[in-house]
């Protein structure tokens, strides 16, 4: 089991882009949040073996509707607290 952290950034703000991304997080059974940051990016925090994940970030850009991904930084996250479902956070 795996944290890893995404900071999404292109158009992902204004265009139901948390929602699409709960949506499929929901889809594949994947714990985790999605946030709007003040700088235009957004931040996904998820939690699930590493292939899961990878498999998630494949299909977030057709999953994402209106949304337009210019790049996704990633990083692990040691020591999280399990995960039980995905929220949007404001």
């Amino acid at each position: 089991m795996e944290t890893r952290k995404l900071v999404v950034s292109g158009l992902v703000q204004g265009v139901g882009f948390r929602w699409s991304t709960q949506n499929l997080a929901n889809q594949m059974g994947i714990p985790g949040t999605v946030k709007n940051n003040s700088d235009g990016t957004v931040t996904i925090f998820l939690q699930a073996e590493g292939s899961e994940i990878d498999r998630f970030i494949e299909k977030l850009s057709s999953a994402s509707g209106f949304a337009h991904i210019e790049n996704i930084s990633q990083e692990s996250v040691p020591n999280v607290e399990k995960m039980h479902d995905f929220h949007v956070l404001y």
